[in-house]
């Protein structure tokens, strides 16, 4: 019955796809060229009808191509960092603390040689603790507490929706261990087998720690076991119904009314936050804590070691390190095919996970603008993005799906949104100071250290006022050395990184044509975000709310199904099956926004090279990588496949067409009533 019905389901999917004036999805004549091996240069394949192969037939037949382009850049980034740790030309404070920090991490026989020992004095000063008030000002004291351990603490601050102008500070639980949701019981009164595994991998790490510190395992046990029960009390405490700004706001003096015996105040003032005075939290949960301390204080020690474990351990010497990755690797999970080499895994390491998801990553990034990027990139690209935003006012202004009122909402969005180029604002090193080995510094210290530094930036940022038009240097999430460009949607900016502009994506001998295929369809692309399901959540001030009219979301709606059912339609590989379309349908649109974006601006410049504009546009998007490597992009990546980008996207352009004349039977030809492009 089973089969029967799947193959009913395979029928009508067939039906809805390729029947009664449907869109036809038939992918077999083209050639997935972004597995290596399957272009060569007796490959038989034209412009018309396969783009993606033939325009870039003679780069992947020579054997010159490996890898994906925008890795290759990401690499080249991460090959100019590596640099900078040694090129004395590059100076400054900064880039000094980084190299420090840089020297600590991969001295690799220092770090061995004293073993977890670092760790040891704070595991033995909470240890020592014997009563709730050496607890309490253990907890307030950020020099005995470095990495800021309580059973509640700073989760953060962000953009008040009540208050816009203002930031608020969130302070909660100590993000518990097995929580699925920041704060929730979910996870302690229904456990999945997800959370049984997190438990063992917790217990794994605790014990691989603790053990070579002498603990028996007795000993490690009961600190575990500790640990569980006390998180399960405070998260039974946890008010999950709390979903509104105004339910979770007080002042410093409701803070200080609320907390009872428990020192938030002065855990705040350690760290820097005693200017904020705009705090988001659970006040049933406050409230209970100053009694769960004293009635649980020897289990309140347990749970605060294993934070201290958890959080440290990779800081520690190489084998307790690489233990803590092996045993973080998810049971059941596919994993992407490596094919990096040991090196380029160090510096990823390094650069990505230590320095690079840290407020470090501030200084890191200006030394690399400073040594690598000229400052005439910002005018070129400014230009460049401020033109694409004038592209698309005409175009929300002419959208004929759009209503009246939903035209002037996306030409005010649209209006507000701030461009941000390459470089982010300036940040201030002065108290970043990282002892070296020679003085007497370890990684473990250095790590603290620069979390220190991270906190207390947030701190002064949080007390001042949201300014929409600055670039967080500290922030990582806004790293401008990420091989990206993105749109933020709270913020309503467009940020171009530096870790992007690499050949042939960006360079500035480039042609306009070239400059616009490249670095040109990614901005167009970003600023789609700004307006496709997610995007129309967030205002033109980066407030969360709906914005844009019912009946226009519909009509998006409608619109993007389109883009789903095609690729859904799509075998792109041998053994593949088909594609899930709504996996891809936002980048996919985004993609198709971004090209109608760039080709309208191209429609301005005179004697344009459309042919060069589409063989670089091929270029940025090829790759030459494994079969499971490209299956592995095809069942989890939320991008289309590269050759997908490239021939999906022009396929639905009349510049395209015209350009190589592509005609009815041709394999890039789509009738433009079966075009899905949205915008």
């Amino acid at each position: 019955m089973r089969k029967k019905l799947l193959a009913l389901l395979l029928a009508c999917i067939v039906f809805v796809t390729t029947g009664c004036g449907g869109l036809s999805t038939d992918s077999s004549h083209w050639i997935d060229s972004s597995i290596k091996g399957n272009v060569t240069a007796d490959t038989e394949v034209s412009l018309k009808d396969d783009f993606a192969a033939a325009a870039n037939q003679d780069y992947y037949a020579s054997g010159e191509h490996d890898g994906r382009t925008i890795v290759n850049i990401a690499r080249m980034v991460t090959d100019r960092k590596r640099a900078m740790m040694t090129d004395a030309s590059v100076t400054g404070k900064g880039i000094e603390e980084v190299r420090k920090f840089a020297a600590l991490a991969e001295n690799h026989e220092e770090r061995n040689a004293l073993g977890v020992t670092p760790l040891e004095p704070y595991i033995r000063a909470i240890e020592s603790i014997s009563s709730v008030e050496e607890f309490y000002a253990w907890i307030a004291d950020s020099d005995a507490n470095p990495l800021g351990a309580s059973p509640v603490e700073v989760s953060g601050s962000g953009r008040s929706q009540v208050d816009p102008s203002s930031y608020f500070v969130l302070i909660g639980n100590p993000h518990f261990t097995l929580a699925r949701r920041n704060g929730s019981s979910d996870a302690y009164y229904n456990m999945s087998e997800t959370d049984l595994e997190n438990m063992v991998m917790v217990d794994q790490k605790v014990s691989c720690v603790l053990g070579q510190m002498g603990y028996t395992e007795d000993r490690i046990q009961g600190i575990l076991d500790d640990t569980w029960q006390v998180e399960k009390t405070l998260a039974g405490l946890v008010d999950d119904s709390l979903t509104k700004e105004e339910e979770m706001t007080f002042n410093r003096e409701e803070i200080a009314y609320i907390q009872g015996d428990f020192p938030m105040t002065e855990y705040l003032d350690s760290w820097g936050y005693d200017a904020c005075n705009h705090f988001l939290a659970d006040a049933k949960y406050l409230k209970a804590v100053d009694n769960i301390c004293a009635r649980y204080l020897e289990k309140m020690k347990s749970m605060l070691i294993v934070k201290y474990v958890l959080s440290l351990g990779k800081y520690l010497d190489e084998d307790t390190a690489l233990t803590f990755e092996q045993i973080e690797v998810p049971r059941g999970v596919t994993l992407e095919p490596d094919d990096r080499t040991e090196e380029q895994k160090a510096d990823d390491r390094l650069f990505n996970e230590q320095i690079g998801s840290t407020a470090l990553v501030a200084a890191l990034n200006e030394a690399y603008l400073e040594a690598y990027i000229s400052p005439d990139v910002y005018d070129r690209l400014y230009g460049m993005t401020a033109d694409l935003i004038d592209v698309y006012r005409d175009i929300f202004a002419n959208e004929p799906w759009l209503s009246e009122e939903g035209k002037a909402l996306c030409l005010e969005k649209l209006d507000a949104l701030k461009i941000h180029v390459v470089f982010p604002d300036k940040g201030d090193y002065s108290d970043l100071n990282i002892v070296p080995a020679e003085e007497g510094g370890n990684l473990l210290e250095a790590a603290l250290t620069v979390k220190k530094f991270d906190v207390r930036m947030n701190a002064s940022i949080s007390a001042g006022k949201v300014d929409l038009d600055r670039w967080n240097p500290y922030s990582p999430m806004l790293s401008t050395t990420e091989t990206n460009s993105f749109y933020y949607p709270t913020l309503n900016g467009i940020f171009i990184c530096a870790g992007i502009l690499g050949d042939p994506v960006f360079s500035p001998e480039m042609s306009d044509e070239e400059m616009l295929a490249g670095i040109g369809t990614v901005v167009g692309h970003e600023i789609t975000h700004g307006f496709d399901a997610n995007g129309v959540q967030y205002d033109k001030t980066g407030i969360k709310q709906t914005w844009l009219p019912d009946k226009d979301r519909s009509a998006f709606g409608d619109r993007t199904i389109k883009v789903s059912s095609y690729y859904s339609g799509l075998t792109p590989f041998q053994g593949s099956g088909l594609y899930s379309g709504s996996q891809v349908q936002v980048e996919a649109t985004a993609d198709m926004g971004g090209m109608r974006a760039v080709l309208e601006l191209a429609s301005r410049r005179e004697n344009f090279d459309y042919d060069r504009f589409f063989r670089q546009f091929a270029r940025v998007w090829s790759s030459q990588i494994s079969y499971d490597k490209e299956k592995f992009l095809f069942e989890y990546d939320e991008h289309p496949l590269d050759y997908l980008r490239i021939n999906v996207t022009l396929a639905q352009f009349d510049e395209f067409t015209s350009t190589y004349d592509v005609q009815e039977g041709d394999g890039m030809f789509i009738p433009e009533g079966k075009r899905v492009k949205v915008w």
